[in-house]
């Protein structure tokens, strides 16, 4: 997940992320204000004294630099000559396009918080709210516990400021990024990143691990929710934690951040285990990918098709591409394959649980289904996903 296809079918929902993407509206309005904010930067760094000056930049361009880069990345599939000579009048005002790196960030995570890196297994509790949304609860920086949707079709722990708390906020120091992301169908948001403590349930304590806080946000259309809030309100959670490996938005997993192997959903037993798969089974089956695999999709028992999976545990009840089905009435079994014919798990469709029809030429979203039936290890050393089938 994270985030809503805006459009309900059948009583369906689903989620998914738009990764740490400079989109078109996202960078419409940076553009709107990218010039205010460098003219202004400028100015400052011009008028200060060096120490001040200083202290203004250290500030100022993590939080700059992801808006100007969105900016110049949707310019240049427009006017590429017009985004070079962009990017240099904002490499002249001193600041850098380049420094907002994900693999660097998560390197220096990393290094930062070697401890959580050993070798031992941590079990958070974990809940589910409305039958499809697992939860764990996190307090940032020392405070309050707010429950957030463990989600491992996206990637970063993102929290609105509000629940993070005013003066826990600006005691988390200076950030180390900021950009521009969304979920479909919902909001999108401006966020900034620090690294600081997050305790997971009162079992786990994390340092240096990155947060990314939302600071406010917009509908992407008329019908959706007026604000991140709004959208999270149904599913009584606050945030999300994403714990996805591969599809990078709008961060990075702060428990891979952290050093952890991995993380195992395992929402029959009720906990999240951070660690190694403690759940493993003969019977398991690994793909490559987290979350996103080759994956088989069959329906009512007809020759299984190809298709790219997305494993989702906060995709509530999925999606199926219209290129495999046009019609998923109730009573209709969904079983799914691993890429070389290995059945993952199968279920029978009723009026409420049944996947959303979406283009041809999309992703089919598991849902929450699987997760509900068996634990699922999301691997971040081999970049794969095992479902601990029962031997």
């Amino acid at each position: 997940m994270a985030g809503r296809n805006g459009d309900m079918v059948s009583g369906a929902r689903t989620r998914r992320r738009l990764p740490g993407r400079g989109a078109t509206v996202g960078a419409v309005l940076a553009a709107g204000v990218a010039g205010a904010l460098t003219t202004a930067l400028t100015t400052a760094l011009t008028t200060a004294s060096p120490a001040k000056a200083d202290i203004l930049y250290d500030i100022l361009d993590p939080i700059l630099t992801p808006i100007l880069t969105a900016t110049t990345d949707v310019l240049a599939g427009i006017d590429p000559a017009a985004a070079a000579d962009l990017t240099s009048f904002f490499d002249a005002s001193g600041l850098s396009l380049a420094t907002t790196d994900p693999a660097a960030a998560l390197a220096a995570a990393v290094t930062a918080d070697p401890a959580s890196g050993a070798g031992s297994n941590v079990a958070i509790p974990l809940h589910v709210a409305e039958t499809t949304e697992p939860y764990v609860d996190v307090s940032v920086n020392g405070g309050s516990q707010v429950p957030v949707l463990v989600d491992t079709g996206s990637s970063g722990l993102v929290i609105p400021w509000q629940d993070v708390g005013l003066s826990n906020l600006l005691g988390l120091g200076f950030p180390t990024g900021a950009g521009i992301s969304g979920y479909s169908g919902g909001v999108d948001y401006f966020y900034v990143t620090f690294d600081t403590t997050v305790d997971y349930g009162g079992v786990l304590t994390t340092s240096s691990t990155p947060v990314d806080v939302e600071l406010f946000s917009w509908p992407t259309s008329a019908t959706s929710p007026a604000d991140f809030q709004q959208f999270l309100a149904d599913d009584e959670v606050d945030g999300i934690l994403g714990v996805g490996s591969n599809d990078a938005g709008p961060g990075t997993s702060p428990l891979e951040a952290a050093g952890y192997p991995g993380v195992l959903v395992d929402e029959p037993a009720g906990e999240l285990v951070v660690g190694a798969n403690t759940a493993a089974t003969p019977a398991e089956v690994t793909v490559s990918g987290a979350p996103l695999a080759n994956l088989q999709v069959s329906i009512n028992g007809a020759a299984p098709v190809p298709v790219t999976g997305d494993i989702d545990s906060g995709g509530v009840y999925g999606t199926m591409p219209q290129s495999v089905t046009d019609s998923l009435p109730a009573g209709t079994t969904i079983t799914v394959y691993d890429n070389g014919g290995q059945q993952l798990y199968s279920y029978v469709t009723t009026a409420t649980n049944d996947p959303t029809l979406v283009s041809a030429s999309s992703d089919l979203d598991t849902g929450y289904v699987p997760f509900a039936q068996y634990p699922i290890y999301v691997d971040y050393t081999n970049d794969t996903t095992t479902f601990d089938l029962p031997s």
